[in-house]
């Protein structure tokens, strides 16, 4: 059975790394002959600077990515091995659009950092370091006057909303029942 699954994610393996290769050859050849070929006055040292140093990092992906394979890890798994595919297809978007359409395509390549700092406070810094609570709710219950305390259309309102936490389906059903007297929940009670 293990065998089976083994030959069965090599075999996904192999077909994603030869449709990686196909992807590099395409979209290099592209890259090299429209930008350095038929728009040879728009290519500068820059130009050339963003597409090797990029082409750099999309292929040290790539190869650890045919190591991962390899070793007989999973390519389709989730998490940092799909982060490596989308900076390599994000690459060859920007290889190619900068090579057909203009050179302000690079700034697309700035999304990947963007990301990686979004991922960084949703998974570091929001858990860890702010305890759960956005500092940005805050910032924005202070805009709205949900924060203000006053005595207002719905002041004392708001305030008893804050004071009780929102209840799932399941809690609110079981408070129904011990308000109702019901048995079941009144022996599970403390």
């Amino acid at each position: 059975m293990a065998k089976g699954s083994s030959k069965k994610i090599s075999s996904n393996n192999q077909s994603t790394l030869q449709v990686l290769q196909y992807g590099f050859l395409i979209t290099n050849t592209i890259h090299l002959v429209f930008r350095f070929w038929f728009f040879k006055s728009s290519a500068t040292w820059r130009s050339l600077l963003a597409y090797l140093s990029t082409e750099a990092l999309a292929l040290f992906l790539w190869i650890q990515l045919i190591s991962m394979a390899k070793g007989g890890d999973d390519l389709a798994q989730p998490g940092l091995t799909a982060y490596m595919f989308d900076v390599i297809y994000v690459t060859w978007f920007v290889h190619i659009t900068t090579a057909l359409f203009s050179h302000y395509f690079w700034w697309i390549y700035l999304c990947i950092p963007a990301y990686a700092c979004y991922m960084l406070y949703q998974k570091v810094l929001l858990p860890f370091l702010f305890k759960g609570r956005s500092p940005f709710e805050s910032i924005g219950r202070m805009f709205s006057g949900g924060g203000s305390g006053g005595t207002g259309v719905g002041g004392k309102n708001g305030d008893q909303q804050e004071a009780t936490p929102a209840l799932s389906k399941r809690q609110a059903k079981l408070q129904a029942r011990a308000e109702k007297g019901d048995p079941r929940v009144q022996v599970r009670r403390r």
